[in-house]
């Protein structure tokens, strides 16, 4: 059976690991959620460990247009997944790793480790036939406020649930100059969408998000935690759009022509 896919790129039941005695995630509000920050610069000054446990300022590894993929590293599922098709998408795109573009598999988990990123960066890069260049795609590990400075800089939301987390599925495609530009939701991506993110990050031009037109027609249940299709939302939408079809069309049949 194929998991439910809501409006903000997570499934439920699947990639926040929800279980049924869970305590920690409470009230109205979903506890996992992206709001968007197109056109945002992610600040300089926010420091992460590499897979060699070098210090380093993420922004700094922004000097080309940058994929920045949210994860967890002991995630059990749809964080495999999502790197799992990034490795499947790069070696496919005409782009030029480490020239064109940079990878950024970035942790949300503080108790990650810079030797845990590098056992994980080793299992894609083999998953690549090891083609592909590692100074092109880094794995990052940091301290609980560097990573919330960052999550919060990005518009992400996450909910921890013991070893787990509730989480969006998406990754954000941002600037040379660090500006944000897109956001691509989900956990599987063509090599055409992918690409035509990283060209717009390159010339810093802001691309268009379905997200808010699709959560047009969801509504959030706080009872099972996640979104739901609103059918009377989308009806009363369908009412509205022909009774403006109809009136255009009688206003338009109404009128005679001038002899």
């Amino acid at each position: 059976m194929v998991p439910e896919m809501v409006p903000d790129g997570s499934v439920p039941g699947l990639d926040g690991h929800v279980h049924p005695d869970t305590q920690a995630v409470s009230g109205d509000a979903p506890p996992a959620a992206v709001d968007e920050k197109l056109g945002d610069i992610i600040p300089p000054g926010i420091m992460f460990r590499d897979e060699s446990g070098l210090m380093v300022d993420v922004r700094s590894l922004m000097d080309l247009p940058t994929i920045i993929a949210p994860v967890y590293f002991n995630c059990p599922s749809v964080c495999n997944i999502l790197q799992s098709s990034l490795a499947k998408v790069l070696p496919q795109m005409a782009l030029v790793p480490d020239k064109d573009y940079r990878v950024l598999s970035v942790s949300f988990d503080e108790t990650d480790t810079p030797d845990l990123a590098a056992r994980r960066k080793t299992n894609y890069l083999a998953a690549m036939d090891h083609a592909y260049p590692p100074e092109a795609w880094r794995f990052l590990t940091a301290d609980k406020e560097s990573i919330d400075r960052l999550m919060d800089a990005i518009g992400y939301r996450f909910t921890r649930v013991d070893k787990d987390f509730v989480h969006p599925i998406v990754v954000v495609a941002v600037s040379p100059e660090g500006k944000i530009v897109r956001y691509l939701y989900g956990n599987s991506f063509l090599p055409f969408d992918t690409a035509m993110a990283l060209t717009e990050a390159a010339e810093g031009k802001v691309g268009l998000s379905l997200k808010r037109i699709v959560s047009y027609c969801f509504s959030y249940d706080p009872q099972g935690r996640r979104y739901v299709l609103d059918v009377m939302r989308i009806a009363g939408f369908v009412v509205l759009f022909g009774v403006a079809v109809l009136f255009f069309v009688l206003v338009r049949g109404g009128r005679k022509p001038r002899k």
